[in-house]
């Protein structure tokens, strides 16, 4: 699921816009935290890597792989932000009603997830298990951040 969609629901439970149907399926549960966006540039800088390497020597993939880890985050508040601010509402909100629980599983499932990702600085290239054990390790995490999400989720009375 898109941290855009995290975000409109993390508006919907402060109050701030109506709540969004819901979609409790199975693939909606696994998929629920998958940080699309993030996934999505990653796997954009890791196809690119060798050229990028060659322009910005620094940028390696392991340094692609904690950038975005800290860009994930970053990236949910602000979309979170944007949704109080289309939704004519102040987007000034204090730290404490930030959507930090969307922020922070957003950020475990994309640290997860880009783990198998072919091509990332974790595992080898050649390390055929290591993927596949990525691989379970993303839909072990998505399933798990999905059944532990009520207790940490905010809700407004």
């Amino acid at each position: 699921m898109s941290m855009n969609t995290l975000a409109v629901e993390a508006t919907a439970r402060a109050g701030a816009i109506p709540e969004p149907p819901s979609k409790e399926d199975s693939l909606a549960a696994l998929t629920k935290y998958i940080p699309t966006e993030s996934i999505t540039l990653y796997v954009a800088m890791v196809s690119a890597q060798t050229a990028l390497t060659s322009l910005v020597p620094w940028l390696t993939p392991s340094v692609g792989y904690a950038v975005f880890v800290a860009v994930t985050p970053v990236l949910m508040l602000l979309l979170s932000l944007r949704h109080l601010a289309v939704a004519k509402l102040d987007w000034k909100v204090p730290p404490k009603s930030w959507p930090w629980w969307s922020m922070i599983a957003s950020t475990i499932a994309f640290a997860v997830w880009a783990m198998a990702v072919p091509g990332n600085p974790i595992i080898e290239a050649n390390n055929a298990a290591g993927g596949v054990v990525a691989g379970l390790a993303a839909l072990l995490v998505s399933t798990v951040l999905n059944l532990i999400a009520p207790f940490f989720e905010r809700q407004t009375p």
